[in-house]
This record gives C-alpha cells, structure tokens and sequence, in this order.
C-alpha cells in the first residue's frame, strides 16, 4: 500500500515528467523536418541525416504514446485507483512506480 507521502511524490514525479516530455516535443520540430533533395549534401550525409529524423519521429512516437498514460495515472490517483495491479488487484511496488510512473501492473504480472 502506498502512504499519503509516495502518493504526493508520485504525483509530483507524474506532472513533472509530463511537462518534460511537452517541452521535448515543442523542441523537436526542426528534427523532424523534412530532407529536401535539392540540398546538396553528400550521399552519406543524407543517409545519416534521414536516419537522425526517423530517430527523431520514433521518439516524437514514445513521447506522444505515454503522455496519455501518464494522464491517466493522475486520474488514477484521483480515484484511488493509482498503484493497484489491473490483473491481481495486489499494491504495485513503490519502487516500480517511481521507475516507471504510468504502470499499470505488478512486476509478476508485467511479465
């Protein structure tokens, strides 16, 4: 079971990370510009160049997929719903919690 204490701190850690990956976003723009094919740069450059903006549109992908999960641990925690696994109803680990924010499950039944 969680206390008053981890419940605050992980709603704290929640809403911090949440505005972190929002920032992260709105900076990322330039990465996922499009490679124009009229800019001449070298075979290989363009290649790598390709490559960064498709690292960059996969993390864009991350970023964008766990922002509602975060979203909806905080509505958990509204509704005292937060920490408790989805599958055996068992107190998910503080520790877990604070590694990964957005769990929805206990260690056993993650795997």
């Amino acid at each position: 079971m969680l206390t008053i204490d981890q419940l605050v701190d992980l709603e704290v850690l929640i809403s911090e990370e949440i505005e972190r990956l929002r920032r992260e976003s709105e900076a990322t723009t330039e990465e996922r510009a499009a490679i124009q094919p009229d800019v001449a740069i070298g075979r290989l450059s363009r290649l790598d160049a390709m490559q960064m903006q498709e690292m960059a549109k996969e993390a864009e992908r991350r970023r964008e997929d766990r922002i509602p999960r975060l979203e909806l641990a905080l509505e958990r925690i509204d509704t005292g719903e937060y920490g408790i696994c989805e599958v055996c109803r068992d107190w998910i680990p503080f520790d877990r919690l604070k590694l990964t924010p957005e769990a929805t499950r206990c260690g056993k039944c993650a795997e």
